[in-house]
């Protein structure tokens, strides 16, 4: 009995040393110092970790990363000034050089907390309470495209597929394991792919996110393309809130702390009125979309490419440290003046109207 037990933890050791030399081989990229076990890294750089990927299956890699707090990108969110939260019209629609320009934005540390596809806030919230995230700023994205932001909602939404989250179900070792799991098929597909001709060895596949800001890279070409048509709204702009939404981001914003600022990322079906509203009601700052017919979307409406997010995050940048919010969050730290104004923008009746 003792030979068989020591033969078969010399087995198991035996296996484990080989699963760990196929996960560091296929883990090779050029010597960079992953933060993660089994991270596909952008070439040259582990600050990049590929998020959305699967030749087969496409997949979302973040949802796990940041619930189960896989590598540095909680630590990251958690060391920031302001946090932004919302879907993927964050994601994509905030520039980070344009950011880092901004006389007093670039000297603060702002961490782009958005989840593609995850439309409610529920999600970001379980993800706020569990690793105690407490900026000094939110700047959170009041949609109400298929569910408000400010709802229970628990589902991914991806075109017409909607599917539980299945993260928010997953202990810390099955999210750690489920990454890890998604990076060596995704590795092993990269590498068919390149033995098939398919894929040059150095291309890069998927879209990637940052592990220090959180920013998403995007592969797509019509996102750095010139001559992409206007964003316009399409919806009928008199829409209103509710007491519901009302109360549960009464709830929320009490739960996370913090100075508020609610912002709406321009798309074709926004509508600013509900948010202004809300705003009203919770009696903190709103930042209306801009008035700027030369914001450009990559996907008919969608989404902004680079040009149409770099103009937006300018704006936004610059109505932001007009807040009495930022004021109060940076103002002893940033020599601002405290500013005694009403606590909505005045730019929010123009936009409810």
């Amino acid at each position: 009995m003792r030979r068989y037990l020591v033969a078969l933890a010399g087995g198991m050791v035996l296996v484990m040393i080989g699963l760990a030399g196929i996960v560091a081989l296929l883990s090779r990229d050029g010597g960079v110092e992953h933060d993660f076990l089994g991270q596909v890294a952008k070439a040259g750089d582990a600050d990049w970790y590929r998020d959305v990927g699967g030749r087969s299956v496409n997949q979302i890699q973040d949802q796990d990363i940041f619930y189960s707090n896989v590598g540095h990108s909680i630590a990251a969110a958690k060391a920031s000034d302001i946090v932004l939260l919302g879907p993927s019209f964050v994601a994509r629609g905030i520039d980070r050089p344009t950011l880092r320009s901004s006389a007093l934005l670039g000297g603060l540390k702002t961490y782009n907390m958005a989840f593609l596809g995850i439309r409610g806030g529920e999600f970001s919230r379980r993800i706020i309470a569990r690793w105690r995230i407490r900026p000094a700023l939110w700047l959170i994205n009041a949609d109400d495209q298929f569910v408000h932001f400010f709802s229970d909602d628990l589902h991914l939404t991806i075109g017409s597929d909607k599917k539980p989250i299945d993260a928010a179900a997953r202990s810390r070792l099955q999210g750690h394991l489920t990454v890890l799991r998604r990076n060596v098929r995704w590795r092993i597909e990269d590498w068919i792919a390149v033995l098939q001709g398919r894929s040059a060895p150095d291309a890069l596949f998927g879209d990637y996110r940052s592990v220090s800001t959180g920013d998403m890279m995007n592969t797509n070409p019509a996102y750095a393309a010139t001559g992409n048509p206007p964003m316009r709204i399409l919806r009928d702009r008199q829409c209103d809130t509710s007491p519901a939404v009302v109360d549960h981001a009464r709830r929320l914003l009490r739960e996370i702390g913090g100075q508020i600022v609610l912002m709406l990322v321009p798309h074709s079906q926004a509508c600013a009125r509900q948010a202004a509203e809300l705003a009203k009601a919770l009696n903190v700052e709103f930042i209306p979309p801009p008035d700027d017919d030369a914001l450009t979307t990559l996907d008919g409406g969608g989404h902004l490419d680079r040009n149409g997010a770099a103009r937006f995050t300018r704006y936004l940048a610059a109505e932001l440290i007009k807040t009495k919010a930022f004021a109060a969050a940076f103002g002893g730290r940033l020599g601002l003046a405290s500013r005694r104004e009403d606590s909505t923008t005045t730019s929010e009746t123009r936009q409810a109207e």
